[in-house]
């Protein structure tokens, strides 16, 4: 039931609809984050909780408005006169789609919230976030001491720059693997409070059946010891006990750690995000498969790694 989107310059005004009229609305995206140039897809979901009169533009048509940023954005409507009636119990979800060119976004080289909300319904209401498109860039070509990975999780975000002078390789595979969003949809599975959270292993996406803190990209990296000392918000590579078994897993540190010096591939450290580091460090836990008391009891989801290029020569 996808619409053709169309934007007109002014909408009439109408009076909020929802549940007092009997029904509810939500608007949901598909993803929560969505590379800039690439088109948005949304759920809006209609549940009827007694008789009532839909308007016929919440079945078949349109009427978004959207923010990009703090800033007024396009309409995007295609009313429908009319209701319809529907009965008790009736629920109807629609997949609606909103092509990239409609929004007229600039060009994007942070994260850019993009808010889209159904006209006259404060329920149905989303946020899209907007980020840089990373994909025909080569790690390669990436200036790797200015690039940096912004972490958004379910407690809020974190933004790690790099030290590619001591960890060379470790900063290019975990750049690479958050721009192929390797990470993307991944748990932080080991919080210790006053120590470390430790993130990064596929074996916690939804549908993994390995156990958590097991997994890997499929490869493992040599060791790359340094002098970076292993305090607050630095981030390092979490491994066996073979030093060259890193891969994909990685470890803030949430306080002081002296004895991973030397011992541990630190790679970076938080810029930015520390309330989320602290917020996270503070969750509830149980004993782990080891029965370490480390698991969190809610899940902590990475919703996304996304990378903040900048090109070598910038």
């Amino acid at each position: 039931m996808n619409a053709v989107l169309r934007l007109v310059l002014a909408a009439a005004a109408a009076a909020p609809i929802g549940p007092a009229q009997g029904f509810e609305v939500r608007l949901e995206p598909a993803a929560r984050v969505v590379p800039s140039g690439s088109d948005i897809r949304l759920t809006l979901t209609v549940d009827v909780r007694a008789d009532a009169e839909v308007p016929a533009t919440l079945l078949s048509g349109l009427q978004l408005e959207s923010k990009v940023g703090d800033s007024a954005g396009p309409r995007i409507e295609e009313p429908k006169p009319g209701t319809v009636a529907l009965t008790a119990g009736t629920t109807v979800r629609r997949t609606l789609t909103v092509p990239a060119a409609r929004l007229s976004l600039p060009p994007v080289t942070d994260l850019v919230d993009v808010t889209l909300s159904w006209k006259d319904i404060p329920s149905a209401t989303t946020v899209v976030k907007v980020a840089p498109d990373v994909s025909q860039i080569a790690v390669e070509d990436l200036d790797l001491g200015k690039t940096k990975v912004l972490l958004l999780t379910n407690y809020g975000q974190m933004v790690v720059r790099f030290f590619p002078d001591k960890a060379p390789k470790h900063v290019a595979n975990f750049v690479k693997l958050a721009k192929e969003r390797f990470y993307d949809g991944t748990r932080f599975h080991r919080v210790v409070k006053g120590f470390m959270l430790q993130g990064g292993c596929p074996n916690t996406k939804e549908g993994a059946t390995g156990i958590p803190g097991t997994g890997n990209p499929g490869y493992t990296l040599k060791a790359e010891f340094n002098d970076v000392k292993h305090e607050r918000g630095v981030l390092s590579m979490a491994r066996s006990s073979h030093p060259d078994s890193a891969g994909s897993q990685f470890f803030i540190m949430h306080g002081k750690a002296p004895h991973l010096d030397g011992q541990y591939s630190a790679f970076g450290i938080l810029e930015s995000g520390f309330d989320t580091l602290d917020r996270i460090a503070e969750v509830r836990v149980r004993p782990n498969e080891s029965g370490e008391p480390s698991m969190p009891v809610e899940p902590v989801h990475l919703h996304a790694a996304i990378v903040l290029p900048v090109l070598k020569g910038k």
